[in-house]
């Protein structure tokens, strides 16, 4: 027991031994979700850093934001996310979502509520955002992001779960 106890407090302490602890079959099995779930809490937190870390590492990264800007790579994207969280947080809540993955990609398309504070009961606006995920050595990451504004009237978010018939 006290052999154990070392071992994880060890592991805990150094996350480079963490990584080596960790085998490819536990990251190959990281839910995409909590990508999802992490950039919403950087913007509700305004945190540019915490959001840049969940993109890929990789200079091929896009992202279209909802007045139309293009943006390519870390740097035009930290710069786009740096303007945007200036003045204030975005709280992101998901009207509707549909998601698909298959084995290292996921592509999350949603509707999202946008309120400005945290106790705002009425949507600011409303967005639909299309994510795409790609899994690497470091697990789910965000590989481009497309914003664009909506309307009520332009979505219906689904009454019932469909399945099969």
């Amino acid at each position: 027991m006290l052999e154990s106890n070392f071992s994880t407090n060890r592991i805990n302490r150094y996350p480079n031994i963490r990584k080596l602890a960790m085998s490819k079959l536990a990251r190959l099995f990281q839910n995409a979700d909590e990508v999802v779930d992490a950039w919403r809490e950087a913007l509700k937190n305004r945190d540019v850093k915490g959001a840049l870390a969940i993109w890929l590492d990789d200079d091929s990264i896009t992202c279209v934001l909802p007045e139309g800007q293009r943006l390519s790579g870390h740097a035009e994207i930290r710069a786009g996310l740096e303007r945007l969280l200036d003045k204030q947080a975005l709280f992101l809540e998901p009207i509707a979502c549909i998601s698909h993955s298959v084995l290292g990609a996921a592509v999350y398309d949603t509707t999202e509520a946008v309120h400005l504070r945290p106790d705002q009961i009425e949507a600011a606006f409303f967005l639909n955002i299309t994510l795409v995920l790609l899994q690497d050595s470091q697990g789910w990451r965000i590989a481009h992001l497309h914003a664009s504004h909506s309307t009520e009237e332009t979505f219906d978010a689904p009454s019932t779960p469909h399945g099969l018939h």
